[in-house]
């Protein structure tokens, strides 16, 4: 009401408010929602008489109608601080928005939309002010087009997070990101287009960002651009599409799925959103992609208290980041795009609640489903509104004071469908969090395939993603305290020969360890094995983020850590080469069960099973660590890496399947780098269900699905990996489970040509020894089909390079010359003349040709050399970064560091550098693969 006395100072007004009670209403209205809107009204009276005269409260504005109403407001405004008058502006604005939502005028999507429209003009005209200051001083950035004509060049504001969905909330920060075209500017130009564009992105964030006396226009957040904070504040159209293509990450390839022009030239604009679809949406993306998705969430959000807030509460609900808040709906939404975006290009749209209409529309989510995220989404958005309102900054706790949550309470009657009034708040936001959590536990983790399971509470509790929580202390302290505990450490920490990333990553391990006395004082009984640890710290990140979270697997170096039996260099199946059946006279019948002590225990403890799962991703993580820094320490040789990882891979899934009930008449095949030996750290398992004819179909599918979800569901301890079953008849659209009759009947009349190559992969992993057996005999009618079809060759190179295209830009596998080009030479040849055994690693299968007759030998020893190679190149990369990618890492760091070990674990050099060798391998390969098909004709 003291506002509102304020407001009646003037006469005019007071007469205006006489005339027109409903304003009086309006300015209460504006009073009681929002104390800093309700200063913009004191001081701009004539929005009054406008809502009046104007009628503008009865539909929302375009951006035409914004850019009129800005242009007018600029020639009345004496005010030559652009900065102030852009704020100044949207505030304004901002109190016809805000009655529009209050009053229940204006859904909340048009709310949304209206605000970011708002935004988009406001982006714009900071663009125009600051290009135009540059341009008198500069000229208008040009470069030759492909004819040498001088042409101007383009520059584009793209929006992403919030405004890139057109979801824009009142206070929400404002994620950019500024491209410009290709071409090189003519000779003797004053400034550089590199130049001009980042002063040109420098002086649009300084213009929107600048504090006034409003306020800043936008909080503008630039970190979502190619390499984060590090990278250059504007960047080339070709730069980016690269980045995206061969460097990003996923969860930035993820972060656009909101993407949209804001500012700028729009065909350029178009031009990247329409290419690098591809790298967002893909078919080859399916629930793996959650946990990327998941691990995004965790990276964009900021460091989260642990546990569930909706378990105590005596704090106050994050309507945002807690379980069940705005962002599970968002990522939920986002992880089901990503899934069957790649197939389903319609599904591709950046607000919460269109793509909820979409997914519901095409059935990814039920009837209930959509409803329950609907009015959740809706409900939490507009209590979100109103917290940020009330004060006019960005917040998402509800209120501590009673006083505060009554008003808050007040201003949210009506919000709850089917009630007038909420009843107590904060028991109806839990209420409605919680079904979110349910639905989001439902469909991210597949908590439904647990069966009968009865899983521990915390089972499924999301840790950050970030380095465990520490009492932070400065590194100084740490070595003090090192000086009297464990001198062979301190002497470690403190070597000055240490370089800055391996001493960064050791002062990390220790501030982990100083986390708990468990932990230090497992690092203390091991000091001596820190000075092995500082070859991991200074080349993996992989093995360095294992340490720091788990500071106890230091334990490992103790020894020479021995995953598994191994055979010898590069012949993983080596007894393949002398018997026609890799099976063996071995019982048939009966799971084959894991030769590990730790995994064989797990099906049949006595503890529940969440923590038979956490102890399932504990084991395989520590033999992961275990098989990586040997690979490190001691130089390996990468087959003999790939037959360690694929037998714990092998174990893994062994307990796996005995956890699922180790069902009679099922059988899990390998297909893919699983099924050839070569599985590699952070790789999918790709897996084949083969089950009786007579078997019960539906007890069986959920044994296979059971089994896939305790190795690939995301839990506290991360995911054992990703287990992809859609290399199955049909794919996707098949069933799970498949008969050997069916596979027969499969493999002769609709098999591809590409599925021939691909199913001389195919081995018995766990299950029905007897029942692999009847499906691998299968694969003759395949084989023999395709031997026998003249298209075979032609059919086989068309599909070569539909993956060079789907693939572009430089990549181990896929670019020509790549691994692709040898896995598909000795795959075809075996396939075209009815090689009897298939199995193995590339290099099994590349002198299996030679013996055959098939290849030359010096072209099968340049093929071995370029494998080699290339396998081993790919595999450092992924220990070096931590994660797989498809060429040498970004970062010049991580290329020397890949480079060096790749160099010593092949006893080789290269003195033109890794990249230019890779690039001549290539050549070479290609070369042989060319011959190849000429030859089979």
């Amino acid at each position: 009401m003291l506002l509102f006395e304020r407001l009646s100072e003037p006469s005019e007004v007071v007469r205006l408010l006489e005339r027109h009670n409903f304003l009086a209403h309006y300015a209460i209205v504006v009073f009681g929602h929002s104390r800093f809107l309700g200063e913009t009204l004191l001081q701009n009276t004539d929005l009054l008489p406008s809502f009046l005269r104007e009628r503008n409260l009865d539909r929302s504005f375009s951006q035409e109608e914004f850019h009129e109403s800005l242009a007018r407001f600029r020639a009345r405004s004496l005010e030559s601080d652009v900065s102030l008058i852009l704020a100044r502006f949207k505030r304004r604005e901002y109190v016809r928005i805000m009655l529009r939502d209050v009053l229940k005028i204006a859904p909340l999507a048009e709310t949304t939309a209206e605000v970011s429209a708002l935004a988009d003009v406001l982006i714009e005209e900071a663009l125009r002010e600051a290009d135009s200051q540059l341009q008198r001083r500069h000229g208008t950035p040009q470069h030759l087009d492909a004819l040498g004509r001088l042409v101007d060049t383009p520059f584009a504001i793209l929006a992403l997070g919030k405004l890139g969905g057109n979801e824009l909330n009142y206070s929400s920060d404002v994620d950019l990101m500024y491209i410009y075209g290709d071409g090189d500017e003519p000779p003797k130009t004053q400034v550089s287009n590199r130049e001009y564009f980042i002063r040109l992105a420098q002086n649009t964030t300084e213009i929107l960002s600048r504090v006034t006396v409003e306020g800043p226009v936008f909080r503008i957040d630039l970190r979502l651009r190619p390499q984060g904070g590090e990278g250059e504040l504007a960047i080339r159209l070709s730069q980016a599409l690269t980045y995206y293509a061969e460097t990003a990450h996923d969860w930035e390839r993820q972060a656009l799925i909101k993407l949209k022009h804001s500012a700028g030239d729009a065909v350029l604009a178009r031009e990247f959103i329409r290419a690098v679809q591809p790298h967002v949406y893909t078919e080859k993306v399916n629930f793996a992609a959650i946990k990327t998705a998941l691990v995004a969430r965790e990276k964009m959000q900021k460091r989260r208290q642990q546990g569930s807030v909706l378990a105590q509460p005596k704090e106050t609900i994050n309507v945002k980041i807690d379980r069940g808040g705005i962002r599970d709906i968002e990522f939920l939404v986002q992880c089901l795009q990503r899934v069957y975006g790649g197939a389903e290009p319609w599904l591709r749209s950046g607000g919460t609640l269109f793509s909820l209409q979409k997914l519901h529309d095409k059935g990814h989510i039920s009837g209930k489903e959509f409803h329950d995220l609907t009015s959740a989404y809706e409900f939490l958005r507009h209590l979100e509104h109103r917290l940020q309102l009330r004060e006019g900054r960005q917040t998402h706790r509800l209120p501590t004071s009673e006083a505060d949550s009554r008003i808050l309470q007040n201003a949210m009657e009506g919000y709850a469908p089917g009630e007038y009034r909420v009843g107590d708040l904060a028991t109806m936001v839990r209420r409605r969090m919680g079904v979110v959590a349910e639905i989001y536990q439902r469909i991210i983790f597949q908590q439904q395939i647990r069966g009968r399971q009865q899983l521990h509470d915390t089972e499924f509790k999301l840790l950050s993603a970030q380095e465990p929580p520490t009492p932070d202390p400065s590194s100084q302290h740490m070595l003090e305290q090192l000086v009297g505990d464990a001198p062979a450490l301190y002497e470690i920490a403190n070597r000055p020969d240490l370089s800055p990333p391996t001493r960064r990553n050791v002062h990390r391990f220790l501030a982990a360890a100083f986390a708990s006395s468990r932990r230090y004082a497992a690092v203390l009984r091991h000091q001596k094995e820190a000075s092995r640890a500082l070859a991991l710290f200074e080349a993996s990140e992989y093995l360095t983020e294992i340490l720091v979270r788990h500071p106890e697997e230091i334990a490992t170096l103790a020894g020479k850590e021995e995953a598994g039996p191994r055979l010898g260099p590069g012949y993983l199946f080596e007894r393949c080469l002398k018997e026609p059946s890799s099976f063996g006279p071995s019982s048939l019948e009966g799971p084959l069960g894991p030769t590990d002590p730790v995994f064989a225990y797990l099906p049949d403890s006595p503890v529940p099973y969440g923590e038979k799962l956490a102890l399932l991703r504990q084991h395989f993580r520590h033999r992961a660590f275990a098989v990586g820094a040997r690979d490190v320490i001691e130089l390996r040789d990468v087959y003999e890496s790939f037959g360690d990882i694929t037998l714990a891979a092998a174990d893994a899934m062994g307990a796996a399947f005995s956890m699922a009930g180790a069902p009679q008449g099922l059988a899990v095949m390998a297909l893919g780098r699983l099924g050839s030996g070569e599985f590699d750290l952070l790789s999918d398992a790709d897996v084949l269900f083969v089950c009786e004819e007579e078997g019960d179909r539906i007890a069986l599918t959920k044994c296979a699905e059971q089994m896939m979800h305790a190795l690939s569901a995301y839990t506290r301890e991360g995911m054992v990996f990703p287990v992809d079953a859609r290399l199955r008849p049909r794919g996707g659209e098949g069933e799970l489970l498949v008969t050997p009759l069916q596979l027969a009947a499969y493999f002769e009349h609709e098999a591809q040509p590409w599925e021939a190559l691909m199913y001389t992969k195919l081995r018995f992993f766990a299950g029905s020894k007897a029942l692999g057996v009847r499906a691998t005999a299968q694969l003759k009618t395949l084989f023999e089909r395709f031997a026998a079809d003249a298209r075979f060759t032609q059919a086989v190179r068309e599909m070569r390079t539909k993956l060079e295209v789907a693939e572009a830009g430089k990549s181990f596998k896929s670019s020509p010359g790549g691994t692709y080009d040898i896995d598909f030479i000795t795959s075809f040849l075996m396939v075209k003349h009815g090689v009897a055994s298939k199995q193995g690693s590339l290099r099994d299968r590349l002198w299996r040709c030679v013996a055959a007759g098939l290849l030359d030998k010096n072209d099968a020893g340049t093929l071995d050399h370029a494998a080699e190679l290339l396998r081993t190149a790919e595999h450092v990369s992924r220990l070096v970064v931590g994660r797989p990618g498809k060429w040498l890492p970004a970062t010049e760091h991580g290329r020397q560091v890949t480079e060096k070990l790749t160099g010593k674990i092949l006893s080789r050099e290269f003195p033109d550098g890794l990249e230019s060798e890779l690039a001549r391998t290539f050549e070479r390969v290609r070369t042989i693969y060319e011959k190849v098909c000429k030859d089979a004709g």
